[in-house]
């Protein structure tokens, strides 16, 4: 998801994501929250931190999802990339602590 991120923010930047190649950036999105339904339907009640983490990763990446989009009508450029930084630099950070805790669980 953190490398589809930096495409979107990429794709932007050049004035080259539309309407039409938004699926391309949702579908890892769409896997991501059915996988995760799955996971927390097997884990109970005690969810692993990795879990949580991915969750949060998510979240990130929907916002920028969400930025992406409404970016791309208005901006261009490093205008555009400038105002996508803070969310992709947010998806980079969760894509980080889900790697930290999937080590920390020894998976």
């Amino acid at each position: 998801m953190v490398a589809i991120a930096r495409k979107g923010v990429d794709l932007v930047r050049g004035d080259r994501l539309t309407a039409e190649n938004m699926p391309e950036l949702t579908y890892p999105l769409e896997r991501a929250e059915a996988f995760a339904r799955s996971a927390h339907m097997q884990a109970g009640d005690a969810p692993p931190p990795s879990l949580a983490a991915f969750d949060t990763l998510i979240t990130r990446y929907r916002a920028l999802i969400d930025a992406l989009d409404r970016t791309r009508r208005t901006e261009r450029g490093e205008q555009a990339a400038a105002t996508l930084a803070g969310p992709l630099a947010a998806v980079e950070a969760a894509g980080r602590a889900v790697e930290d805790a999937l080590h920390a669980e020894h998976r």
